[in-house]
């Protein structure tokens, strides 16, 4: 067996003790969290990391737990970095996430903090955590908003697509063959930056948005949001929402309309809690583009790992793998700096780094500059098409290029 699909042995159990901590922030014994070396040579990294543990959004922190639980011992065992997790449970309140940040940053004395995962709550708080001068990790969040690269030196890093990589991808799926596009997004942070980067896309390239409808969290349907769409003849549907559930009821009044759009494309946030309360007609149609390819090397090694650990799908496969990057660029920083508590040096081996490995069997070079701290581009060619399944599997259709080209 390899090393990475056996890593949750003393020190995962501790960590994953640690991350169900609420929101008391702590109960974990920072006494050798130094961010220096111990006498086994260990650096012990302090690490907040700050999601929603409770409530409807809980699948947003539950990728990284489970993350966590899975890989924790890969990373001491490969660049001698331990990870010391002291968690807050923002509930996905921005003001909770403005509390917990501040706890972690002013109280705890983190050496790095770790989200949130939502875009809407990262916003919010993305210029005290660019002020504390903390390396700030994102596996989580696609607002490209969050990172102002006005600010230099620079602390965000996303190891996440950001919704204007998405856009460039989409667009030309979704105006292909001169369709009309309608756009239903969430009335939040994340939602809205859905729309003003098609927007943008649209207008930057001779297009225009047919119809942009809102949907509220939790809306019990999407009747009338549908029928608007139907009469104003769109043929093209994107839906930049948060929450699977609420992509589902959209869904779900698109198959009681009998509205038949020829392409209806998604966000991997359709992954999070869809299947439980969608049909399968409802999603035979529906497609996603990734950066990741879910079902082969690395990326599919570490979904397979957390699925074997954890006894649990993976909460959110793109961010389960966010998560696994973005640790070990982290890590690996650290290393090479020798010092947590020297978080601009820190920070800058984390722009310079040569290499981040995902799992085993993948490496993506040079992914930052001072410039640009996405690990990911918009090139349709690296980007993967994926279907699902009549029990909500996914199913790799072809690169978004070859989608383009031939259709999916």
């Amino acid at each position: 067996m390899s090393r990475i699909r056996s890593m949750h042995k003393a020190l995962g159990a501790a960590v994953a003790s640690a991350l169900v901590l609420t929101g008391c922030g702590g109960g974990t014994d920072d006494g050798g969290a130094t961010g220096s070396a111990g006498e086994d040579g260990v650096i012990t990294v302090k690490l907040g990391v700050v999601g929603p543990q409770t409530g409807p959004a809980s699948l947003y922190y539950k990728y990284m737990e489970q993350t966590f639980e899975t890989f924790s011992d890969d990373f001491e065992e490969k660049y001698d970095v331990r990870f010391e997790v002291i968690a807050e449970d923002d509930q996905a309140s921005p003001e909770e996430t403005a509390r917990a940040v501040s706890r972690l940053i002013n109280e705890e004395g983190v050496h790095a903090l770790m989200g949130p995962p939502l875009s809407g709550n990262s916003l919010q708080v993305a210029d005290v955590v660019q002020r504390s001068q903390l390396p700030w990790l994102l596996p989580g969040p696609n607002a490209n908003e969050i990172i102002d690269y006005e600010v230099q030196p620079n602390w965000a890093f996303m190891t996440n697509f950001t919704n204007q990589q998405i856009m460039a991808v989409l667009g030309e799926r979704l105006w292909a063959d001169g369709q009309k596009v309608g756009i239903v997004y969430s009335a939040d942070g994340f939602g809205q930056s859905n729309l003003a980067n098609l927007t943008a896309w649209a207008e930057e390239n001779g297009h225009q948005l047919t119809a942009e409808e809102a949907i509220q969290p939790g809306a019990s349907d999407a009747n009338a949001i549908i029928q608007r769409f139907q009469d104003a003849g769109v043929d093209s549907v994107f839906m930049g929402i948060t929450q699977g559930s609420d992509t589902a009821t959209v869904t779900r009044s698109i198959e009681q309309a009998g509205f038949e759009p020829r392409t209806l494309m998604t966000t991997g946030t359709i992954l999070t809690n869809y299947k439980d309360v969608a049909d399968p007609s409802q999603w035979e149609n529906v497609q996603i583009v990734d950066p990741r390819n879910f079902l082969e090397g690395g990326d599919a090694e570490i979904l397979q790992a957390v699925q074997e650990e954890t006894g649990e799908p993976p909460a959110i496969p793109s961010n389960n793998v966010s998560t696994y990057a973005m640790l070990d660029i982290y890590a690996q920083a650290v290393q090479q700096v020798g010092d947590a508590t020297d978080r601009e040096a820190v920070r800058q081996a984390m722009e310079d780094l040569e290499t981040v490995h995902i799992g085993e069997n993948l490496t993506i070079e040079n992914p930052f500059s001072a410039d640009d701290h996405e690990l990911y581009d918009d090139d349709p060619a690296n980007w993967q098409t994926y279907g699902f399944d009549e029990n909500f599997n996914l199913v790799r259709l072809g690169t978004a290029a070859e989608c383009l080209e031939n259709g999916c």
